[in-house]
């Protein structure tokens, strides 16, 4: 009996030692410290105990909270708590809950509410307030200890649906605890953003992959891995012929430059970790996906942006690493998706509030997501073919807004999107003064659906007639047709080499081509603006003793501007025999390129092929020459095989429909020579 009376006479004691805290004379006189545009705390240290008031003025809080942590972060390891006010219909509750993580079911109440002593708690026209005392020294593991005079990390938040939940506003606030009723001391709440080294380490890999490029480039000819492909082409159309072919393009060049980007992620994965050590799977998981999508963001707009520099560091223009803008485009979406979902089930998608460490914004990042994402989809080849003009528009406005709304999300995008947005904003520079190169062309109708556009010998033309590469092409606007379409065409070095041309080929009704056609067949000369030249072929003419080029089609335009450009040269000026061979359907579409191919060269060896013909015969060309053709196809075994080239170094191009481009590359990879495709995947 004696033993219970002490009992509650020690419990009855405490209550009073806690009233009198926090109903002390000197408590309402305590400064009140603003701890978000809609919430105050008040607090005073009494001897070992510190009360705390807070006040949160939101007429629809479902709840209300502070958390006193170790740092500035809502979630720390180890686990701490936080004082939450929930309020339903009846009389508000306040108690303590684990942060035990960043979803709203991470929120566990406190098994042992003992370290706090609730005074009072009350919503009174739509304010709501709660009291509370606890000891300074921390009365359980899940407590922050305390001390008078001392800073204290004060983390607050409140939400408009029932706890648990995701907050509507949060923030964090250093406020130093005082004994004292004289001004608060407040200072700047210590960051929660945990650094990253995801721009770093991209910065790194990319650097690592321009020291290669150049010593593959200007440190000797490394054959090796500047034309040794995988595999060769597929046979047949089955189910990973693509993958196949894939493979067959791929140099090993280029594979190592894949190891090092694959090296990129695998590093950037590893940091991700190792800088949220303590956080869980799941989270670690969406920050690892987040940021391996931004690895490919950053690497993403550097193939796109033309110049001169590809050519300088890797030997190739930026056409030819297009196919890496393809993939790391498709995969950005698959990291972005794996984030996206990863990160539903934590803060939400569709939140404009600050969440997390990173103080990231959930619903700029959903539609950055979404603006990627159809970007994707429009650009799946079928629909990027059949409505390429929509494809572009939709791109480039869809690209912007998916950029800003990224950087919008999240501060280190703003940081790793930086120097690639340089690079592109200086290569998009450079391409200004496409406006300024206006010619008027002469127009040539051979078909109605071809037409050929010979620029008019100018100091510019001529340079460029001179100087440009091998398989070289412009962007091409008419105006007449549209002021915003610009598309890229082979360039053909006039047969006087006096300046350039184009000969163009409408894919079908309706299209940019379709229109020149239909605008040429009343006009004899068209405005152009051409922007250029770009391009480079895989290979160095001028290192070969014999260059073959098969063709078939439109595809002849690049091989006649290598025939143009060589054309009556001889000497050192020009080491290679050149051999063109040309397929077409009908015999007329010979003279497709008329004014930019004939008289053909006498120094260079030029086989025409027509698989309608009914025998072999020949036609007229507008300069009066007769131009001989073989019915049929040409016979690749006997065109590419060893016996001709003995102790030759031999090179072969190919051109024109995707399956006798293959059959080619077949057939260069057999003798094991050097073999380049000129191919438009725009």
């Amino acid at each position: 009996m004696v033993t219970t009376n002490k009992l509650l006479l020690g419990v009855a004691s405490l209550i009073s030692t806690a009233l009198a805290a926090c109903d002390s004379a000197a408590f309402p006189n305590a400064p009140s410290v603003a701890l978000g545009p809609d919430m105050t705390l008040r607090s005073l240290v009494q001897g070992a105990n510190v009360c705390f008031q807070v006040t949160a003025a939101v007429a629809n809080a479902r709840w209300v909270s502070i958390g006193l942590a170790t740092s500035s972060r809502m979630v720390s390891s180890p686990i701490s708590n936080a004082v939450v006010m929930e309020i339903g219909s009846g009389a508000p509750t306040v108690r303590l809950y684990e942060l035990r993580g960043y979803t709203a079911a991470s929120a566990v109440l406190q098994a042992d509410q003992s370290s706090i002593s609730v005074v009072r708690s009350a919503v009174t026209n739509g304010i709501a307030s709660f009291t509370f005392q606890r000891p300074l020294v921390s009365p359980s593991p899940l407590d922050v200890g305390l001390a008078d005079n001392s800073a204290a990390n004060v983390i607050w938040a409140h939400g408009a649906s029932a706890f648990p939940s995701y907050h509507d506003a949060a923030g964090a606030t250093r406020v130093v605890l005082s004994s004292s009723t004289g001004p608060a001391q407040v200072l700047a709440a210590i960051s929660t953003v945990v650094s990253s080294y995801t721009a770093q380490i991209v910065a790194a890999g990319f650097a690592t992959m321009v020291l290669l490029g150049l010593v593959a480039t200007h440190a000797g000819e490394w054959r090796v891995v500047n034309q040794k492909t995988l595999c060769a082409p597929p046979t047949s159309r089955h189910l990973l012929a693509g993958f196949q072919q894939s493979l067959a393009d791929l140099k090993l060049g280029e594979l190592v430059v894949l190891v090092v980007y694959v090296a990129t992620l695998i590093a950037v994965g590893l940091s991700v970790r190792a800088q949220f050590a303590d956080a869980t799977l799941g989270r670690a998981l969406s920050l690892i996906t987040g940021h391996l999508a931004l690895v490919d963001m950053m690497l993403l707009l550097l193939p796109v942006a033309r110049g001169k520099h590809w050519e300088l560091v890797f030997g190739i223009s930026h056409e030819r690493i297009l196919k890496f803008h393809r993939g790391l485009g498709r995969s950005c979406i698959v990291y972005a998706t794996l984030h996206l979902i990863l990160t539903a089930g934590t803060s939400g998608v569709t939140s404009a509030n600050a969440f997390g460490t990173q103080r990231v914004t959930p619903l700029y990042g959903f539609l950055a997501f979404l603006a990627f994402a159809s970007m994707g989809l429009v650009a799946f080849e079928p629909i990027r073919r059949r409505w390429y003009e929509a494809f572009l528009y939709f791109h480039r406005v869809a690209a912007v807004a998916g950029i800003v709304l990224a950087m919008l999300h999240s501060k280190a995008v703003v940081y790793g999107m930086i120097f690639p947005l340089v690079i592109y904003g200086l290569s998009a520079l450079g391409r200004l003064r496409a406006f300024f190169n206006r010619f008027e062309a002469h127009v040539d109708v051979s078909a109605p659906d071809t037409v050929t556009l010979l620029l008019p010998s100018t100091p510019q033309t001529k340079r460029w007639a001179e100087t440009m590469n091998p398989c070289a092409f412009f962007y091409v606007c008419v105006p007449s047709i549209s002021a915003t379409e610009w598309h890229p065409f082979s360039a053909i070095v006039s047969p006087d080499q006096d300046s350039i041309g184009f000969c163009i080929k409408a894919p079908k009704k309706g299209s940019f081509v379709d229109k020149v056609c239909l605008a040429a067949t009343d006009a004899t000369t068209m405005t152009v603006l051409v922007g250029g030249p770009y391009g480079k072929p895989a290979v160095d003419l001028g290192r070969y003793d014999h260059v073959v080029m098969v063709c078939g089609g439109i595809g002849v335009t690049p091989m006649l501007s290598v025939v143009n450009q060589c054309r009556d040269k001889g000497g050192e000026s020009r080491r290679a025999n050149l051999e063109m061979h040309w397929v077409v359907r009908a015999p007329t579409d010979l003279l497709s390129a008329d004014r930019l191919m004939f008289p053909l060269p006498n120094d260079a060896v030029c086989k025409l092929y027509s698989t309608a013909a009914d025998n072999d015969s020949s036609l007229l060309s507008s300069t009066g020459e007769t131009v001989h053709y073989t019915r049929g196809k040409p016979i690749l075994d006997e065109v590419i095989n060893l016996e001709r080239f003995l102790g030759k170094k031999v090179c072969v191009l190919a051109c024109g429909p995707p399956g006798l481009v293959a059959d080619v590359q077949r057939h260069a990879r057999s003798i094991n020579v050097d073999f380049h495709k000129e191919v438009f995947l725009f």
